[in-house]
């Protein structure tokens, strides 16, 4: 077969390296023999009876009010629809006392394409022709932030301070300091980014922290991206007290995705009128609009306060006791005397494991775990290049969207396996991904 003579972007895109590597290589698993494993990798939401009724309801409304045609046959506005975007500025307004303007809301297809929107209209080669990136501020953080950018090396992050809080729990905390000196030192910072609740570790930055991250991104006229895709106020997968944070010179990104919706590609972007701007022309070059009928669920459900009555009450109820009931299960099988610390449960749907002093890379307990047919996805993605600190390889993400019998086999196959890879005697071939 005749080589493909793809351009950068064509290589960097297909290019099967760190977290696209490790998901390209579960589902070749999981579809060789999906009911071999126990799964607890996945990212797509539990399908709540709850939730589930009332995106049916908000459907069937539609076609019984003969919505459809006009829905899914016309072209509409690459902001989003006027509908939706108005009903978004009334609930803002009304709960969080935020007047916003139409041109200061887009709607997406998905929280993954705004990212991509954002990240390649801010970061990369400037016309100057320096590279300008994006910086975490607290690793570790979503993997897919470099996936979506187009150019290589583009995502940066600053480590964590870990902080031990028992015997089995710990949690990152913010490193002020550091994260003002890189930005007082570096003039390529084009834009930073964060996730709160964070993916993967449901670490949530205080809003002391926040305010912190946006004065200086302000001082640096740098905008500020806020992953909302766990917060409230839906999902509302958050454990403790939160609100959103909205500033001039912050970017308020949300989704859909998690209250029940990922098929349908909804992401909402907030921000002054000059951001949002720039990444509406972006996507109505790229693909005009996101889904005229998955923007009229969200209205119907919207204006009868079901999506975020149902997230407060139902989603994060969920999570909560799923993440009680997994800390609970690995205290009761992992080894007391192996240091192993789950990351304080502050919020999102996923359970962060962290094995300090691991004798071999995460990617290696990957394949230890799925050769006991365990799929979990190791951490070192998350932390996007940086090797900062032996951490960085010793973490696993669990999802906590699996069933409790799920979980509770599948922890119980990863006591089994730190145990023996805890031991003296344990000699592991390492096998590449």
């Amino acid at each position: 077969m005749t080589a493909l003579h793809l351009s950068k972007i064509g290589n960097k895109m297909t290019n099967k390296v760190g977290v696209r590597a490790i998901m390209h290589d579960i589902q070749e698993v999981l579809n060789s023999n999906l009911n071999q494993y126990v799964n607890l990798s996945a990212g797509n939401p539990a399908i709540l009876p709850q939730v589930y009724e009332m995106w049916e309801e908000a459907l069937k409304d539609i076609v019984n009010d003969k919505q459809l045609k006009n829905l899914i046959s016309q072209y509409g506005s690459s902001y989003g629809t006027h509908e939706l975007i108005d009903c978004i500025r009334e609930y803002f307004f009304t709960n969080y006392r935020i007047k916003l303007d139409r041109e200061q809301v887009l709607i997406t297809s998905g929280s993954q394409n705004l990212f991509f929107l954002a990240l390649n209209s801010f970061c990369g080669t400037s016309k100057e022709g320096r590279v300008k990136k994006a910086l975490i501020p607290m690793l570790p953080d979503y993997a897919g932030y470099s996936g979506v950018a187009l150019e290589e090396g583009v995502i940066e992050g600053i480590p964590p301070i870990l902080s031990k809080l028992d015997h089995h729990t710990f949690r990152y905390e913010f490193n002020k300091q550091a994260f003002k000196d890189k930005i007082a030192q570096d003039p390529d910072v084009g834009a930073v980014v964060l996730s709160r609740p964070n993916n993967p570790s449901g670490n949530i930055l205080s809003e002391e922290s926040v305010q912190l991250i946006s004065q200086v991104c302000k001082d640096y006229h740098i905008p500020l991206l806020i992953d909302s895709a766990y917060a409230p106020p839906f999902p509302a997968i958050n454990f403790i007290e939160m609100d959103p944070i909205i500033h001039d010179n912050i970017i308020h990104c949300m989704s859909l995705s998690k209250v029940g919706l990922p098929g349908e590609r909804i992401g909402i972007a907030i921000g002054k009128s000059d951001f949002i701007k720039v990444m509406e022309a972006f996507q109505s070059n790229i693909l005009i609009h996101s889904s005229r009928l998955g923007q009229r669920m969200v209205v119907s459900t919207l204006k009868s306060g079901q999506l975020a009555g149902i997230s407060a009450n139902h989603i994060r109820t969920h999570y909560k006791q799923k993440h009680d009931y997994l800390k609970n299960l690995l205290t009761i099988r992992m080894p007391d005397d192996i240091p192993w610390y789950l990351h304080k449960a502050e919020g999102s749907l996923f359970g962060w494991l962290w094995l300090e002093g691991l004798p071999f890379s995460d990617t290696d307990l990957y394949n230890k775990l799925k050769a006991e047919n365990l799929i979990v996805v190791p951490g070192g993605s998350f932390f996007h290049g940086s090797q900062s600190s032996s951490h960085n390889r010793e973490c696993i993400r669990i999802s906590l969207t699996a069933a409790d019998e799920e979980l509770k086999k599948g922890i119980d196959i990863l006591s089994s396996v730190v145990k023996e890879i805890y031991s003296s005697n344990f000699i592991f071939q390492t096998e590449k991904i």
